[in-house]
């Protein structure tokens, strides 16, 4: 049973006078906030590549030449991007407006969410969502290219937070399923949401928003007369490799999406499993059913690892991390924001919440600078093997930069990334390493000390 209240009411996120935190604590966190949307600007590449070429030239021929061509993609997103299309090419070329689309969906998605949530749960709450939003995720590769995953997870994932809301839930419906059909396979997700809320309500109409979706996806694909064509990877040492389709063992997927070292989940999103119901509990009630929108989160990723556990692809090919679950970022960012407000945490607890802080904010920092970082071993030869980036520390995107040691080849602005990156961790983390430092001093003198004592040891 959730401890949030359902009715909306300022008073009840204010919290006593002792807990309120001096006002420009709110500054610092808004500055470092839009600094880091800066940061995914103008610190690094923003360009159409992969995928994104092929949305873009569907987009080209539609609005050109008024027709739709055969490609495999949903051109749902692209369509939204029309305007940035005319008004790059009203300039210099579609592409210079197109590429920054993504980071365009990101921003408004992410001010939609704040608007959404304010003054229905603590400010300081939200702007640490936020900062670890920006700051302290794989996000960056995703919104510099003009691939799908963006406007889904922005589609879905506000969508649910207006549906949690409870004005204007069809809204909040519509815009998950736009989400859905701009990336077909993730209807999965948003089944398993609706079946979530239908057996909440008891209400079978909450079915009817997969049904459209679906049919939505199967009409744009008659229409196009695209869709996915089953082309299949390449096959090398790996027992399962060079499988068309959908013929992936599903056991081995799932394993592999969570535990690689490579694209696991676990590795790239380690907020979302944080365990979070003792610091929702303790921070009391508020204006929106947060436990809701983290479980709903949590349940459309959730479809996510099952619709592609068994795809051949699972590992979303030459990629910075698992970007088929991009949506991943927000339920991980919330989780950790409530655990660093969590003051009545435990040592255990404080610890491995500083670990997943300090991961976060190098994934950030790491898939702002090497996103195309491809080790040899991996591509480009003939000896080359593709598994060893999917699953082997070593090659991972996560760690490789450490095993190459790329930081000699950092420019100035990158070095002032990397001091951004600290300041963010040092404005996160100080607090709570405020609390663990009082709590293994506790520690230390109430449970060591005493055993340490020449009088507790005998022969």
């Amino acid at each position: 049973m959730s401890l949030t209240a359902l009715e909306p009411a300022a008073e009840t996120v204010s919290g006593p006078p002792a807990s309120r935190r001096p006002h420009w604590t709110a500054v610092v966190e808004t500055l470092l906030i839009l600094a880091g949307l800066a940061r995914l600007v103008w610190g690094q590449q923003v360009a159409v590549v992969a995928d994104g070429v092929d949305r873009l030239n569907s987009l080209s021929v539609l609005l050109g030449e008024g027709r739709l061509n055969n490609s495999e993609y949903s051109i749902m997103g692209p369509l939204f991007s029309a305007p940035m299309w005319l008004l790059g090419r009203a300039v210099a070329t579609p592409e210079a407006g197109i590429k920054y689309f993504n980071l365009v969906v990101f921003t408004a998605g992410l001010a939609a969410l704040g608007l959404l949530l304010r003054g229905l749960v603590p400010g300081a709450l939200i702007r640490r969502f936020m900062l670890i939003t920006v700051a302290a995720s794989m996000l960056a590769p995703d919104v510099g290219h003009y691939g799908s995953e963006t406007f889904t997870m922005m589609g879905v994932m506000v969508g649910i937070v207006v549906i949690v809301r409870g004005r204007r839930r069809g809204w909040g419906w519509a815009a998950a399923v736009l989400g859905v059909v701009n990336t077909p396979a993730t209807v999965a997700g948003l089944g398993l949401v609706s079946l979530a809320e239908t057996w909440r309500h008891r209400r079978l109409r909450l079915l009817v928003p997969v049904a459209v979706a679906a049919a939505l996806i199967l009409l744009e694909i008659l229409a196009r007369k695209g869709g996915y064509v089953g082309d299949r990877g390449a096959k090398d040492v790996m027992p399962f490799s060079g499988r068309p389709g959908f013929s992936y063992p599903f056991f081995f997927g799932v394993l592999a999406i969570v535990f690689a070292f490579g694209r696991g989940i676990l590795w790239y999103l380690p907020g979302m499993f944080l365990p979070t119901r003792r610091a929702l509990a303790d921070l009391g009630p508020t204006g929106i059913d947060l436990a809701r929108i983290q479980r709903l989160w949590l349940i459309f990723v959730g479809g996510l690892v099952l619709i592609y556990a068994p795809w051949w692809a699972w590992y979303a090919g030459m990629s910075w991390g698992p970007r088929f679950f991009l949506a991943g970022i927000l339920p991980a960012a919330l989780a950790l924001a409530l655990r660093l407000g969590h003051r009545q945490a435990g040592l255990g607890a404080n610890l491995i919440t500083l670990a997943v802080l300090i991961l976060s904010i190098w994934i950030g920092l790491n898939s702002l600078f090497w996103h195309e970082l491809w080790p040899t071993a991996c591509f480009n030869t003939p000896q080359s093997v593709e598994a060893l980036c999917w699953y082997s520390p070593e090659y991972s995107s996560l760690w490789y930069p450490l095993v190459s040691w790329q930081f000699q080849y950092l420019t100035a602005t990158q070095w002032l990334s990397v001091a951004y990156s600290a300041a963010v961790l040092g404005w996160l983390g100080t607090p709570l390493l405020r609390r663990i430092t009082s709590q293994t001093a506790t520690a230390y003198r109430d449970h060591l000390r005493p055993r340490l004592t020449r009088t507790a040891w005998h022969w």
